[in-house]
């Protein structure tokens, strides 16, 4: 009875237009989620305040003029400024508590926002953060 059945069609998955290096949503958030969860613990590092600062950036760059989100980005590029003076000042990485407060609610809202992005909006920002680190050698703050 079998010989007598169609075959069934094998799943090939469709092509998306991504972002470079952006296969699965979560691989995009969990940098941003492991950066909050090291604030003020002592793994803290300098890639989470990187992790912090592209998420800020991204939301910036992508975010029209006049947006709610502007001034929780700018507020988070602020703390971030912050937290990278004092590192260099003193040769550590630690948060303060009005710095975490800001971070840890920016990041879920500028997450929320980035999920409600299109994908080309996303890689568009990030080229231009990538031809602008290259050119500069550093992002905007």
């Amino acid at each position: 009875m079998g010989a007598n059945k169609k075959p069934r069609k094998r799943y090939v998955q469709k092509p998306a237009v991504l972002p470079a290096g952006l296969c699965k949503d979560i691989a995009f958030e969990m940098p941003g989620f492991q950066a909050s969860e090291a604030m003020g613990k002592g793994h803290f590092q300098e890639q989470h305040v990187y992790d912090l600062l592209s998420n800020a950036d991204m939301t910036r760059r992508i975010a029209p003029a006049g947006h709610a989100i502007l001034p929780v980005a700018q507020a988070m590029v602020e703390a971030i400024a912050e937290i990278q003076a004092r590192a260099h000042r003193t040769g550590t990485f630690g948060v303060n508590g009005d710095e975490m407060r800001v971070l840890r609610d920016g990041v879920g809202k500028t997450m929320v926002f980035l999920r409600g992005a299109s994908n080309v909006e996303i890689a568009c920002a990030g080229l231009a953060a990538v031809r602008e680190f290259n050119r500069t050698g550093v992002l905007r703050v």
